[in-house]
């Protein structure tokens, strides 16, 4: 129970923290897309007054067309349209006078409201006195003309100035809408970074430790993932948790490895009996000869008798020692090693299969290799798996052929333990490190001695590279770094 709030804690925490981020990011958006709104808006206004603006100019225009005519021809209908044309600038204004009064700043709006005044008062004036007959010479209507023209032109500056504020606060907005939009694509670039880098250092940092750590311990590498920094600390308990576990993985792998030595002992076991029955039957021939011949023999018969006795039973011994320390469980122990050695070693535990199998070893072990450095009886358990796979994929005889040479930057040493015999299906190459995975037939392999070799020369620094073809044999390189004078060993 304890672990299953712990783990809604750290749960609960995670989500807290996504949420506020994706929080944070849809707050930024709307405060960008408020302000864009308010800007279009304005933008929506300020195009309203202009087309505004641009009738009163329009009809300012219009007004001053017809009063020219008016006092050009003396037409009285020029004059009524100018009076037309005034009213309406007039009813225009005054229909959009809040409009005007909220938006214009420069000029003040009471001045074009009392210089139409003026404009019409004139224009009514000059009516006036043409109903009346006050004569058409020019010089009666001369100080009205010039008040009216005035009057006409001030109308006319005071639009054309709205137009032309109105056309300079539209290109401002413009300006600020587009400033708008490229500072919001920075901020959102930056923003969208900050949010990704706080994800990455929240989730996918821990996520992809645990990945890469899940592959090394497919490899057999059980090395423990540093913990979280602070700003993960939701992944702590979930990292001791993973730590716990890779631990006890690397016990039961511990005692993996011990079961596969003594499954592989159990497989020496027959080649090993027949190994062991020469000296012992030496030792029993020998024994009943001096016994037999005891009085019969000088003391230097009886001598030679006895010797031959002890090096049989040394013979033995060796036999026997050698297989005890392949098969007792210690702590790894890496010093400088020959690989040449440590396959001859290997060999000898299998020699009496590989003759009771037919198959003879051809050898490319250069004498002058150089060193590698590891432990002697990990590396001879990597080897003796592959002999005895090797010997176990050749039933009907076969050859192993062992070669050994440096790479070509010298860095690495690279052993091959070829075989001629069954070989592998391509689909299935890249599986047969997997635990439990095996090409043999039932009941002849666990799948597990490719995986632990596997573990073993990956904890050596190296690594295995498998080529094989289906009915012409494998070929198994173990890959392992060559030792530096300048390492620390």
């Amino acid at each position: 129970m304890p672990k299953r709030i712990n783990s809604d804690k750290v749960t609960f925490k995670i989500r807290r923290k996504v949420i506020l981020a994706f929080f944070f990011s849809v707050l930024s958006v709307l405060i960008f897309a408020g302000f864009s709104f308010q800007v279009h808006r304005e933008i929506g206004n300020r195009l309203r007054l202009l087309e505004l603006t641009g009738d009163l100019f329009q009809n300012i225009l219009e007004l001053r067309r017809h009063e020219k005519n008016f006092f050009l021809y003396r037409q009285p209908a020029s004059l009524k349209e100018a009076k037309d044309y005034a009213a309406r600038v007039e009813d225009l204004y005054l229909g959009h006078e809040p409009e005007i009064q909220r938006f214009k700043k420069q000029p003040k709006t009471p001045e074009f409201n009392r210089t139409l005044s003026n404009y019409q008062d004139v224009l009514k004036e000059i009516e006036s006195r043409v109903q009346r007959g006050g004569g058409a010479e020019l010089g009666n209507f001369l100080p009205l003309e010039v008040s009216l023209r005035n009057h006409g032109q001030e109308l006319h500056n005071i639009a054309e100035s709205w137009e032309k504020e109105e056309r300079r606060q539209i290109n401002r907005l413009f300006q600020r809408a587009m400033q708008l939009f490229l500072g919001s694509v920075v901020v959102f670039l930056i923003l969208g970074l900050i949010v990704a880098f706080y994800v990455a250092r929240l989730l996918v940092k821990p996520l992809f430790q645990m990945q890469q750590a899940m592959d090394k311990i497919a490899h057999g590498d059980f090395t423990p993932i540093p913990e979280p920094e602070s700003s993960s600390e939701e992944f702590f308990a979930l990292f001791r948790a993973f730590n716990r576990m890779i631990h006890e993985l690397e016990v039961h792998q511990e005692q993996l490895v011990q079961s596969r030595k003594i499954a592989a002992v159990g497989t020496l076991t027959s080649g090993i009996a027949h190994e062991l029955n020469n000296p012992i039957n030496n030792i029993v021939l020998t024994a009943e000869a001096l016994k037999e011949d005891f009085s019969h023999l000088d003391q230097e018969e009886a001598l030679g008798l006895v010797q031959d006795i002890l090096v049989q039973s040394e013979r033995a011994s060796e036999i026997v020692k050698g297989l005890l320390d392949f098969s007792r469980s210690e702590h790894p122990e890496f010093e400088p090693l020959s690989i040449r050695q440590v396959v001859h070693g290997t060999l000898k535990l299998v020699r009496n299969q590989l003759t009771l199998s037919g198959i003879p070893v051809e050898e490319d072990l250069p004498t002058d290799l150089p060193p590698i450095y590891g432990d002697r009886k990990s590396l001879q358990q990597v080897f003796l798996n592959l002999f005895i796979n090797a010997i176990q994929a050749m039933l009907d005889g076969g050859t192993l052929t062992l070669k050994a040479g440096p790479s070509e930057d010298g860095q690495w040493l690279k052993v091959d333990v070829a075989d001629t015999g069954m070989g592998m299906d391509p689909e299935q190459i890249p599986r047969i490190f997997d635990p439990f995975y095996t090409t043999k037939q039932v009941g002849r392999g666990t799948g597990l001695g490719l995986s632990v070799t596997y573990g073993i020369v990956e904890k050596h620094g190296g690594h295995i590279e498998v080529q094989s073809q289906k009915g012409k044999g494998s070929t198994f390189t173990v890959i392992l770094p060559v030792q530096k004078e300048d390492r620390p060993w």
